[in-house]
């Protein structure tokens, strides 16, 4: 309703009686609905039903009495103002009910059910639907819990429902009902609701991803089968799994191919083998070592543009720097004056925003301050080794003490507010070789670092590998369109769905295996694509956003594109 707020006082109800025959029983609500909207019916009046019941033969005192008590109901609303569609909604809450009847089910159900993610769920749905899961042997344990989702529920019960045992059924589904671990129990074909069990023989499928465009938001599938009769005590009475084998679709279809008849010569359909993730395999095994990077902010207490020394120069090590300031600054620090002075060279490292970060190539550097000695020893203003930095002691307490004067909370120092979650130390020493992807952004956007010195920021996530093959195979896979279309799904909702940050993860994607044919030569491919897109040049004042627009259209024009599709598709599903 809105307000949280009944609908009725009082339930309607119906006798079975009364749904044995759809036609009398429409008719029957149809006019008790006209009857109670009268304009002639005087208000908290309740006009007699004896004609209707002669004339749709309701001879049963219970029957007529259980009829006027639900007249008396419509009659209310009406009477509250509150009269709209109410004849519709009886009838399409009683209809399910009479085809749920024995005799009234069908030969076949055809169907697109709703495809909503458990996490999507209200709480209240969420009770629910877990428990219908459990009690079906659908439900696969809170660590998967996110990528449950109501079609398989909603398949199961329309089935248990309507489906008249040895009848078919064809549904439109999520791809990964086909090969994904999460979907098992649905794929046995045993829903093992306690009171109405269902067994099915699975008898086929279609495997949808390959074809572009999808035709909705996630990769599809259909799924064929029959409802089986339960015999029981019979050899052979079990339900049929899912088969292994499957008719693949592949193909890009025309804009203009609206049509089957036109559609139908963009597509290739052949016979394959689902591929199944390795056992246990939900999220990828790289979640756990990919981590935001540091919250170097507020810029002004950090980044700095290097100046020309004065003529008399600075001596030996020492560098001259001055505030690079940012229009994104917020209050009360963009209004401090820029910073001016000299420290060290050696506390002077790059670092790396997300503004850096294009599809397989890294976009220069800004340059912060950063007290760091060696490779990872972290100093504050009363660190005992500050001092033997001159320099660096006068900038770094100058920036303590505009960070406590200006700060909106006590609560860190700026040496904790710069490695909060442990941002920077867990940076430290810098690895050889680093994956980095945007935390934020319409499309996936991964580069590799080969600078240890340089520092990642907290609008990138960021992950070490182990050879460079791995990294170009890590770059293959997050740079592609296909695994932008598979974690948009998975990303927070809103307007556009932007936030990437360990969302990706949540894809399958395995551990590097340098002895997989499929995984090296996704390697190969992206190492293919990285060189292409190192010699490409860009004008000046060309922004970071032109940019990932002009690679994106590059990469899908390039001559490994249709290749690479294919083998991220077939290793993610």
């Amino acid at each position: 309703t809105g307000t949280g707020n009944q609908l009725f006082t009082n339930e309607l109800r119906f006798s079975e009686d009364l749904l044995q025959d759809a036609s009398r029983f429409d008719a029957i609500v149809n006019e008790l609905a006209d009857k109670a909207a009268d304009p002639h019916r005087a208000q908290g009046k309740l006009p007699s039903l004896v004609a209707l019941f002669n004339r749709h033969g309701v001879s049963g005192s219970d029957d007529r009495e259980e009829l006027t008590d639900n007249f008396r109901v419509l009659c209310d609303l009406v009477d509250e103002g509150r009269n709209h569609i109410w004849a519709y909604y009886v009838r399409n809450l009683a209809r399910p009910m009479w085809l749920s009847r024995a005799e009234n089910r069908v030969d076949v159900l055809v169907g697109n059910p709703p495809w909503l993610s458990y996490r999507h769920m209200p709480s209240d749905m969420q009770t629910t639907f877990k428990e219908m899961m459990q009690a079906r042997g659908l439900w696969k344990g809170f660590e998967v819990a996110t990528h449950q989702d109501l079609s398989g529920l909603f398949i199961a019960r329309a089935v248990q429902q309507y489906l008249r045992e040895g009848g078919s059924f064809a549904f439109v589904v999520p791809n990964p009902v086909l090969d994904r671990p999460y979907w098992t129990g649905f794929r046995s074909g045993e829903w093992t609701d306690p009171d109405h069990p269902v067994k099915v023989n699975f008898t086929g499928s279609w495997d949808l991803r390959r074809l572009r465009p999808h035709f909705f938001p996630r990769a599809a599938a259909v799924i064929f089968g029959r409802r089986r009769a339960l015999a029981i005590g019979q050899r052979g009475n079990s339900a049929v799994p899912l088969p292994r084998q499957t008719e693949i679709w592949t193909g890009k279809i025309a804009k203009s191919a609206a049509h089957w008849e036109r559609a139908k010569g963009w597509i290739t359909r052949k016979t394959g083998e689902l591929r199944y993730p390795k056992d246990g395999l939900i999220n990828s095994p790289y979640r756990d070592r990919f981590g935001q990077g540091a919250t170097v902010v507020p810029r002004v207490l950090f980044f700095v543009k290097e100046q020309a020394a004065n003529p008399l120069g600075l001596g030996g090590g020492r560098v001259a720097v001055r505030s690079q300031r940012s229009t994104l600054e917020k209050k009360p620090w963009k209004e401090l004056p820029d910073r001016e002075g000299s420290v060290e060279k050696q506390f002077v490292r790059p670092v790396l925003l997300g503004e850096h970060v294009v599809p397989y190539r890294i976009m220069g550097a800004d340059k912060v301050v950063l007290p760091i000695e060696g490779k990872n020893n972290l100093m504050d203003g009363e660190h005992d080794h500050l001092d033997r930095y001159p320099d660096l002691a006068n900038w770094w307490r100058e920036a303590e003490r505009l960070w406590d004067d200006n700060r909106s909370s006590e609560r860190l120092t700026l040496a904790e507010r710069l490695n909060f979650r442990r941002g920077l130390t867990d940076q430290l020493p810098g690895a050889p070789l680093r994956v980095v992807y945007g935390k934020a952004g319409m499309y996936v956007t991964a580069a590799l670092v080969d600078d240890p010195n340089a520092i990642i920021d907290h609008k990138l996530y960021w992950g070490t590998v182990s050879t460079r093959q791995e990294g170009m195979y890590l770059l293959a896979v997050l740079n592609s369109s296909y695994s932008t279309e598979a974690v948009r799904p998975l990303m927070s909702y809103g307007k556009d769905e932007r936030d990437i940050d360990k969302a990706v993860w949540e894809l399958p994607i395995p551990d590097f295996d340098a002895a997989d044919d499929a995984h090296a030569r996704i390697a190969e491919l992206g190492e293919a694509e990285y060189q292409r897109i190192a010699e490409l040049k860009f004008e000046d004042g060309k922004s970071y956003i032109q940019i990932r627009r002009t690679l994106r259209d590059f990469l899908l024009s390039s001559p490994d594109a249709e290749e690479l599709d294919q083998l991220v598709t077939e290793l993610l599903g």
